[in-house]
């Protein structure tokens, strides 16, 4: 049964049963409005505690996946210039504590820092030798449930074409940030989700986000035929993401999306 709740992600009991996929973003502690009301210790704490409840509502063979990036801007924690990388370590010693173990590392590409970010910057203010390197991508990191595989379902070759097989094993993904994000202030694309969707779960599979955020995660469900379920504790965002699942309640994609056995299955 698919369902949008809004409430808290910390809370075992917004969650459902039966979880194939999670495909989630959870907030990077990066000064976004809404990171304001808790310290990076908060942070830490909630990740955790969104990330043991995510695991115990997955079934055995789910797949967790986590798209996220290293925290670039650290000052505010640690008083000095710094990159923090320790969040992405972190998530894995406590999925590991919940049975859960790394099956993938996905580095999304994205666009030049300088494009889009105020921490770097090219003019005469700037010393000499201060160059900083910003990221142009983030990662997302794929783990499964006590058993990397799922039985009863088919094999990959009766739910994924070759041609998207051979461009997605790739642990390098090459797809454009989102251009226009007006009404929400951190969404991930599409075709990012969309990927995780086709490769971790079959028609019919409930896939979660417990960041729903403005409901992409739910809307690339239920337009490749999986059940949804999302948590967001802003109202404001609940109801973007309620407009968001209405506009494609008839979408084409859905109901004549064909099957990978009817695709072209060109060689090597």
């Amino acid at each position: 049964m698919s369902r949008i709740v809004l409430g808290d992600s910390r809370d075992i009991v917004n969650y459902p049963e039966n979880v194939a996929l999670t495909i989630t973003s959870p907030p990077y502690y990066c000064e976004k409005d809404y990171e304001s009301d808790y310290s990076f210790d908060e942070y830490l704490d909630m990740l955790k505690s969104v990330l043991s409840n995510t695991a115990d509502s997955t079934i055995d063979g789910g797949k967790i996946c986590i798209n996220i990036a290293d925290i670039a801007a650290f000052s505010k924690v640690s008083g000095r210039v710094e990159e923090y990388i320790g969040v992405s370590r972190d998530m894995q010693e406590w999925l590991r504590e919940k049975d859960c173990y790394l099956l993938a590392r996905t580095i999304w590409s994205k666009d030049d820092p300088w494009m889009n970010s105020q921490h770097v910057g090219y003019h005469d203010k700037i010393p000499a030798t201060y160059v900083r390197q910003l990221p142009s991508y983030e990662y997302i990191w794929t783990y499964y449930k006590k058993t990397p595989g799922r039985e009863g379902i088919g094999a990959v070759t009766d739910h994924l074409s070759k041609e998207d097989w051979k461009r997605w094993v790739s642990s390098v993904w090459h797809i454009r940030s989102v251009r226009a994000n007006d009404d929400h202030a951190a969404k991930f694309p599409e075709e990012l989700v969309r990927r995780l969707v086709l490769l971790y779960s079959v028609p019919g599979d409930l896939v979660l986000d417990p960041f729903c955020g403005s409901g992409t995660t739910a809307v690339v469900a239920y337009k490749n035929r999986r059940d949804y379920a999302g948590i967001e504790r802003n109202p404001e965002y609940h109801a973007l993401i309620q407009k968001n699942l209405a506009a494609v309640e008839n979408c084409l994609e859905r109901q004549f999306a064909p099957p990978p056995r009817y695709k072209l299955n060109r060689l090597f």
